[in-house]
Formats: structure tokens, C-alpha cells, sequence
């Protein structure tokens, strides 16, 4: 008895497989395209046949491996051998945070504390990201080994660092390897002030770190750009209405956020800039498009000169063609 009821347990399940099965490949067949259609009795081209699994595998790649489709934006050599690779810090991104106000009838302990948890994609893969970011406002930072002038704005001019005691940390996480990073222990390392945007100056934003697992061999990591950019989109709790620091009553707040890609690549977007040896780092997307060199006249590799043709006597008027 007991067998005869594990199998229709098991009858169950596969039907319930096969069903889920033939859902996914219904909707794959109502949504995705192919560039070549066959009909009954009509030979197919190898050609074609192979542009179409080619097209296929790309669009389920970027189900499944959103990554694959963002590129770094550049690498380079530098002087000490290693490899600064540098690309969008976020391609997707989702995330909550948790605002609290401490001691905000504004005594010597007043304080704005942050928490975040989120999920992104840049070109190297898929992390989680966690945040922590605490503003002592009475209290002062002072550090006579980080330079006070880091950063420049658009304009050229420099963005003062924040005297306020801040602290911001940041990681990145994933099951291969994560990133750990700070706004403190470097020289240019901290918050700055700046770059007056609709009369409010930005806060600017760098900090360094290293790595762990696959990212040990990370020499430096970095992370920069100006709040309130990139594209970051923000809806608040009821209760986050009102922010006044002053106010005694203010109570902590909750936030959630989504991310428009379209606008990386402005001034503030927040980028990765990692120095690393060579293979250290396993890039998801393609490598950045560098351009070709035209060969040198006298490489064997140069194509000979067109030799040009006589004009016809008849018609002295010379041929141009122009490309758009």
C-alpha cells in the first residue's frame, strides 16, 4: 500500500512537471522571435538554422545571465603591471532601506543612521549589497593624511571634504567572492561636498576596499559617485514624511528604491574601478570595444593602393562616392 501511494505521489509530481514544462515553452513560443521561419516541405538552410539557435541562446543568456549583456566601459595597464578595470557599479538594482534618527533634539549624540539591504547585476555578475552609513552632526572628523581636496565637479572646480563624522560602509556580496569598502583609510577616500545642482550642493561619495574569494587578488577597489544619481528612484513610508532633525518626534522611516540604467553615464553615476593582475578578475560581458589601428602603408598587412583607372576622353568629370 505504502508503495502504491509513493507512486502516484510520484505520477503527481511529473504531471505537475510536465505541466510547468509545457507552460514556460508555450510562453517562450508566444514571446520570443527568431530571425528565420521555416513552413512544411520547404529545406532549411544550415545557415539559418544556426542564426536561429544563435538568436535563442542569446535571449535565454540574458534571462539567465543578465550580466553577459554589460560590458566593462575600459581597462588599462598601469605602470605598476596591474590592470584598473573600470564599469557601472549598477546595470540593475533594487533595494530597502531603514532611515533612524538618534537623539534629534539635536544633543551632543544626534546622529542620522542608515541601513540597506539590495540586490544588483553590474558586468561582473550578481551581488547582494549591503549598507551602513551613520552622520554624527555635532561631532567633527579631522584626519591630516587625507587630502582635503579630492574630487572636481563637471566645472573644474574641487568639492571640500565633509568635516562631519561620518561613517559609510559598504559591501558587496556574493557566493563566489565579495568586496568590502570604506570612506575611510585612504588618502582620497571620504565624502565631499560640491557641485551646486538646482542650487543644492551634491553630496560626493568615494570609498576603497579590497576583496575576498575569487576577488582576493584584488589589489584596490573603488567606489564613487554623487547621491541623489544614477537614476535611483525612491518611494518612502508614511512615517518618513516629515524629516525634520530638529523635531523630537521624528520617527525612523523606510524606504525602497529601483534603478533607471539609462542615465549611467552622467555626471555622479556611480562606478567600480578595480586594480587587479591580469586574470584576476572574470569579466560576464563582453571586454571593451577597442579601436582597430589602421595597418602602417609599409606592413604586409596593408592593402595595396586601388590603382586608378583612366578617364574617359568623352567625359572629363571625375567620379565620388561619399559614405554616411
Amino acid at each position: 500500500m505504502a508503495v502504491k501511494v509513493l507512486l502516484m505521489c510520484k505520477r503527481g509530481q511529473i504531471g505537475i512537471l510536465l505541466v510547468v514544462a509545457a507552460f514556460v515553452s508555450t510562453q517562450l513560443a508566444a514571446e520570443t522571435k527568431v530571425p528565420n521561419e521555416f513552413t512544411s516541405g520547404t529545406p532549411a538552410k544550415a545557415s539559418e538554422v544556426n542564426e536561429n539557435f544563435s538568436n535563442l541562446n542569446s535571449k535565454i543568456e540574458a534571462i539567465s545571465k543578465p550580466e553577459s549583456s554589460y560590458s566593462v566601459l575600459s581597462t588599462e595597464t598601469l605602470d605598476s603591471g596591474l590592470v584598473r578595470t573600470k564599469l557601472y557599479a549598477y546595470e540593475q538594482h533594487s533595494a530597502s532601506r531603514h532611515v533612524a534618527f538618534h537623539d534629534t533634539d539635536l544633543g551632543p549624540d544626534s546622529a542620522f543612521e542608515v541601513r540597506q539591504l539590495g540586490v544588483l547585476i553590474n558586468a561582473l555578475g550578481q551581488f547582494q549589497q549591503d549598507v551602513f552609513y551613520r552622520e554624527e552632526y555635532l561631532r567633527s572628523y579631522f584626519n591630516s593624511g587625507e587630502a582635503q581636496y579630492a574630487h572636481t565637479c563637471p566645472d573644474g572646480s574641487q568639492m571640500a571634504r565633509r568635516q562631519t563624522d561620518i561613517a559609510f560602509n559598504l559591501t558587496f556580496i556574493s557566493l563566489a567572492g565579495s568586496f568590502v569598502l570604506s570612506n575611510r583609510g585612504g588618502i582620497n577616500t571620504g565624502v565631499f561636498s560640491g557641485c551646486p545642482d538646482g542650487g543644492v550642493n551634491k553630496t560626493y561619495y568615494y570609498l576603497e576596499g579590497f576583496g575576498s574569494g575569487v576577488y582576493s587578488c584584488v589589489s584596490r577597489v573603488a567606489y564613487y559617485g554623487a547621491a541623489g544619481s544614477g537614476g535611483f528612484t525612491d518611494k518612502t513610508s508614511p512615517s518618513g514624511s516629515s524629516r525634520l532633525l530638529a523635531n523630537p518626534a521624528n520617527p525612523p522611516y523606510a524606504q525602497i528604491n529601483s534603478f533607471d540604467r539609462t542615465l549611467n553615464g552622467e555626471w555622479g553615476t556611480y562606478y567600480l574601478e578595480i586594480d587587479a593582475p591580469a586574470g584576476c578578475i572574470t569579466l560576464s560581458g563582453p571586454a571593451p570595444v577597442e579601436p582597430t589601428p589602421a595597418p602602417d602603408e609599409d606592413s604586409p598587412d596593408a592593402e595595396p593602393a586601388p590603382t586608378p583607372e583612366p578617364a574617359d576622353e568623352a567625359d572629363n568629370t571625375t567620379s565620388t562616392t561619399t559614405s554616411e
